[in-house]
């Protein structure tokens, strides 16, 4: 599918994306023009999608690995491809960080042991 006719449909799913909480990125600068979906709390994590088109000339939403994602037509289908896809990773990425978050919380264990030989002395 042509640039000029994959973007207003990355215009559609970028709207419906926004209202349910992703952030979008649009990048039509480049052939095929692009949706960059990307979770708002974790920008590392996201998807690339273009339009295609598909059997009997519909156009679909694909993602970067090329699979199909859902025809333009079904906006809600996108969406729900999409969270199917981006969730888990999103998690993933959030126990990791919460995890670091957790280690960068307690104290160094050369400062726990000092304190456990102070408290003997005393």
């Amino acid at each position: 599918m042509s640039g000029g006719i994959g973007a207003p449909y990355l215009d559609l799913l970028a709207r419906v994306l926004a209202t349910e909480g992703w952030a979008v990125r649009r990048r039509y600068e480049q052939a095929p023009p692009r949706l960059r979906v990307l979770s708002p709390g974790l920008p590392a994590v996201g998807e690339s999608v273009t339009v295609e088109t598909g059997e009997g000339g519909v156009p679909w939403f694909v993602a970067s690995t090329g699979d199909p994602l859902a025809p333009c037509h079904d906006l809600p289908g996108a969406v729900a491809e999409i969270g199917t896809r981006l969730a888990p990773q999103a998690i993933a990425a959030a126990v990791r960080r919460a995890a670091g978050t957790a280690e960068q919380r307690e104290p160094p264990r050369w400062v726990t042991s000092r304190v456990r030989t102070w408290q003997r002395r005393m």
